[in-house]
């Protein structure tokens, strides 16, 4: 089980990063089409997450995200559904 897990997870992240990188693409063509450059995503990243508040909060959200799926890493299984109704 617990290699099925691992194998599941290192798909779901394979696969989160992938399109990290197609999006990350995408915006760079579309700049570089509309004459904007290729520097506007720097420009554009510096306020992306502007006060400390936002900061916090997307840390919040990153951690939620990946602490279960370490936690499942470690123990070697997905936590259970419950029953329908």
């Amino acid at each position: 089980m617990k290699k099925k897990t691992r194998k599941l997870l290192i798909r779901k992240y394979t696969v989160i990063l992938l399109l990290c990188i197609l999006c990350l693409l995408f915006l760079y063509l579309g700049d570089w089409m509309y004459g904007y450059g290729l520097g506007n995503i720097g420009y554009i990243l510096n306020y992306l997450l502007y006060t400390p508040s936002e900061k916090v909060a997307a840390c919040i959200m990153l951690l939620c995200l990946i602490i279960p799926d370490i936690l499942a890493w470690n123990k070697g299984h997905q936590p259970e559904r419950g029953g329908e109704l």
